[in-house]
């Protein structure tokens, strides 16, 4: 009879921790099948600030478009309840079915506040005003910076994975978007100073500006095997440039924005730049705005497009990528 009672007695025990571990594996797990991490948040923004937070965000006001694209690929999309108003007019496909809630002039508090998100995701500077209501109101502001090279798009992707409680994604898609830039430069690094062109990004044209030593643009011209104009002038940020200093330069190619020049032809036809050997050479390369201004990890379409534009004798002849 004692040897009865211990083994039912030992049989019930290990149902019970059975059980237990059960529950507990259970309650480790998400309510939904996207692997979302729960616990407390922590995150530094582009202002410098701390964002504290007890557990990953679900409902999320973005109006930074890079910030956006960055969601998307993190799968998150579903946790976006509004945009801003520029990616809405411009006809965005992320934007679909939104209305804009702001952008980098004024924000809708009225409607920020009915909509009751649990964070607002934007850029840094814009209303400031603006923002101190929303935070008034408890939710918190994060800001990315979009004045930032390739390490600091890294790091805004992990920033905002923790945010959404999707950190095992953030870091996978880093560690493959490192990969790819890896790719390119890997091909590059190795060639002497006399191998790689001169490169000038027209940012604007009147007056004349580009991007300095510390841009993104610049991180995205030297990965690809070139050397920025503005960086040799040791001059940083975005910038004007004299024409004159752009003629002494002599770039052997130019690239700009589409949203700058619609056609090679604009740039060409400029008189200022008759004499610079991009244009006599034909070597002027026009790129979608979106892939090297946003810094997202759809930024790897920009550093492959300056990459065949700087060497197509290594990656192939020029194409947009979209």
């Amino acid at each position: 009879m004692a040897v009865r009672i211990k083994t039912v007695f030992a049989i019930a025990i290990a149902l019970v921790v059975m059980l237990t571990t059960g529950l507990i594996s259970a309650c480790g797990q998400d309510a939904d099948d996207k692997g979302i991490t729960a616990g407390a948040v922590e995150v530094v923004d582009g202002e410098g600030s701390t964002i504290t937070l007890d557990k990953p965000v679900s409902r999320i006001i973005v109006l930074a478009p890079s910030a956006l694209e960055i969601i998307d690929g993190l799968g998150a999309m579903d946790m976006v309840i509004e945009v801003d108003n520029f990616t809405v007019m411009a006809g965005e496909p992320l934007a679909a079915g939104f209305e804009g809630v702001g952008d980098s002039q004024s924000l809708n508090v009225e409607k920020i506040a009915e909509l009751d998100p649990d964070i607002l995701i934007t850029i840094t500077g814009g209303p400031e005003e603006d923002y101190n209501k929303v935070a008034e109101l408890g939710i918190p502001v994060y800001r990315k910076t979009e004045s930032m090279g390739i390490e600091g798009v890294y790091e805004e992707i992990s920033n905002i994975s923790k945010l959404v409680g999707l950190e095992e994604e953030g870091e996978l898609m880093v560690s493959d978007l490192k990969t790819s830039v890896e790719e390119i430069y890997s091909k590059v690094k190795d060639l002497q100073e006399a191998e790689k062109p001169l490169v000038f990004y027209e940012v604007w044209n009147e007056p004349l500006m580009s991007a300095g030593k510390d841009t993104f643009i610049n991180d995205l011209i030297e990965k690809a095997g070139g050397v920025n104009v503005l960086a040799l002038d040791d001059i940083s940020g975005w910038a004007e440039y004299s024409i004159e200093a752009l003629v002494d330069n002599n770039p052997e190619i130019i690239i700009a924005p589409i949203s700058l020049a619609s056609d090679p032809s604009i740039i060409t036809g400029d008189a200022r730049f008759a004499s610079i050997d991009a244009v006599k050479n034909n070597k002027i390369y026009i790129v979608p705005d979106n892939p090297v201004s946003r810094t997202s990890q759809n930024m790897i379409k920009g550093l492959e497009m300056f990459a065949r534009a700087i060497h197509p004798e290594i990656f192939g002849e020029f194409e947009i990528i979209e």
